[in-house]
């Protein structure tokens, strides 16, 4: 009898992990109702007496425990699994076996394989759900039917008395999607996986989506784990996708990898399926245990100055239906990238045409200055104009110069930025010095709205020669006359001075 009250116990205690709040009513004689405070509709909660008995007089003790109505107690494979778990099949012995809320969870999890009848949910205008049940005893309320942004949930419940239950779930796997960021204004620094990054079009940006797996993994006999993923029109899937669980690097045979762009959006859908993670040999699985797919996406010359991309995860959500599915709310990562426009002005601020420009992009890996597009040159331009840059240090130079005009000097500049998936932050232009270029001279406007850098390059035109029969024979003939009449001055001196002798 000790033992029938620890088991009672027991199951009271794991009510309190599963459901919290439990409140018990004194029944009406018409059998016993079980109210769950859940307000989402779409849910049709099951109960299925596990344990019956006999009530005593006073409602709190369950004697000669026998298998409920909800348990297909003759089943040969439900006898098989009690006598290979507990050495019996007899339900009172095996109630006494159960001393703690591990036992419990044993218990339940074979239970939950053989339950035959049960008895489900209605719910309610007021928005909860109602199941009404004849006898007293032990009963495992599951999930029968879960929507598809819903959790499923399971727990066991002593129902001597009408009860009021809010239910616990069992949990949803969490998902992330971020980017990888090099910041290119200091060579070095990698920010890691974050929410935003910015790149050069041409570049590879790399991808992670990050599924972390619920609590509630050992109630499934399958599993299933899809990520959907959406690139803009500006982003090239490379089709190079990795999938590690754990530290475990998964074969290409364990998942698939579909993927279709559409011709009027540019939009590419990227499907990455893996149909029963629990088929899957060699995995270490758990509560936390993170389900990572990588894979690099090329920025190419469709990417406007914000390329906005998400993803979602589609996961197993009720152990008893295994083609219900639920979903993880969608995440956004954000890519940008900016435009530099170069205006050719003379010295009196009037555009100035006929220039060329060629723009250099540092190379940490090289340490040197390598060619960005190409050379910007042509009769009549005035502005240049360089889309799909990065963050780092440029190099501008002159390659052809106006007819009369002085060429620059080459200019050495960086680009600073911060941003959020939600857009730029700081957009700073800096000299070579590292000073925020500003004030006097030349210097940048810069947009964070748009992502875009502007400045003014001035020409100054050459020295004059002086042209023919001007001013400048004039300075030779006054020159001359000068150098005459020295000479006949110092003549006439030195005759001078030759008679006084």
């Amino acid at each position: 009898m000790r033992k029938m009250k620890k088991f009672a116990s027991v199951l009271l205690a794991l009510v309190m992990v599963f459901a919290m709040n439990v409140t018990a009513f004194a029944a009406d004689g018409d059998g016993y109702t079980i109210t769950i405070n859940n307000s989402t509709s779409g849910y049709v909660y099951t109960a299925y007496q596990i344990f019956a008995g006999d009530l005593s007089e006073d409602g709190n003790t369950l004697s000669n425990i026998t298998w409920g109505t909800g348990i297909g107690s003759s089943n040969e494979q439900f006898l098989a699994a009690l006598n290979d778990t507990y050495g019996t099949t007899d339900a009172a012995e095996i109630a006494a076996k159960i001393e703690d809320a591990e036992d419990v969870a044993a218990f339940a999890a074979i239970v939950a394989d053989y339950v035959t009848s049960g008895t489900t949910s209605v719910q309610q205008s007021d928005g909860t759900y109602t199941i009404t049940v004849d006898d007293a005893g032990y009963y495992l309320i599951v999930n029968t039917t879960v929507p598809a942004d819903g959790e499923y949930t399971d727990y066991i419940l002593e129902v001597v008395d009408d009860v009021n239950v809010d239910p616990k779930t069992n949990g949803t796997p969490t998902f992330d999607k971020t980017v990888t960021d090099v910041n290119d204004s200091d060579n070095t620094t990698t920010q890691g996986d974050t929410d935003s990054a910015d790149y050069d079009i041409g570049d590879d940006v790399p991808f992670t989506l990050t599924a972390t797996l619920p609590s509630d993994l050992s109630l499934y006999t399958s599993y299933k784990l899809v990520f959907h993923d959406t690139l803009s029109s500006g982003l090239t899937f490379n089709n190079d996708v990795v999938v590690k669980v754990g530290n475990v690097t998964l074969s290409a045979e364990d998942y698939t990898v579909a993927y279709t762009t559409d011709e009027t959006t540019g939009e590419t859908t990227i499907t990455i399926t893996i149909s029963d993670l629990l088929d899957i040999e060699g995995l270490s699985l758990t509560s936390g245990t993170e389900v990572v797919v990588t894979y690099t996406a090329g920025l190419n010359d469709n990417a406007s100055y914000e390329e906005n991309n998400k993803a979602y995860v589609e996961y197993s959500n009720n152990p008893y239906d295994e083609d219900s599915t639920g979903s993880t709310p969608e995440d956004i990562t954000t890519v940008f990238t900016f435009t530099l426009t170069v205006n050719k002005v003379d010295s009196e601020g009037n555009a100035l045409k006929d220039a060329g420009f060629t723009l250099y992009k540092y190379n940490a890996d090289t340490e040197t200055y390598e060619v960005v597009g190409k050379e910007i040159t042509g009769d009549g331009l005035t502005t240049f104009t360089w889309e799909g840059l990065d963050d780092g240090q440029y190099k501008l130079v002159e390659t052809t110069t106006p007819d009369g005009y002085n060429t620059m000097d080459d200019l050495y500049f960086t680009i600073e930025a911060s941003h959020t998936e939600d857009g730029i932050t700081s957009l700073v232009i800096k000299d070579a010095d590292g000073n925020t270029i500003s004030g006097t001279g030349l210097s940048f406007t810069t947009s964070t709205s748009d992502g875009t850098i502007s400045t003014n390059i001035t020409n100054y035109k050459g020295s004059e020669l002086p042209s023919t029969g001007g001013m400048g024979t004039t300075i030779f003939y006054i020159v001359g006359g000068v150098l005459v009449l020295g000479a006949a001055v110092l003549l006439i001196t030195r005759k001078r001075m030759s008679a006084a002798k």
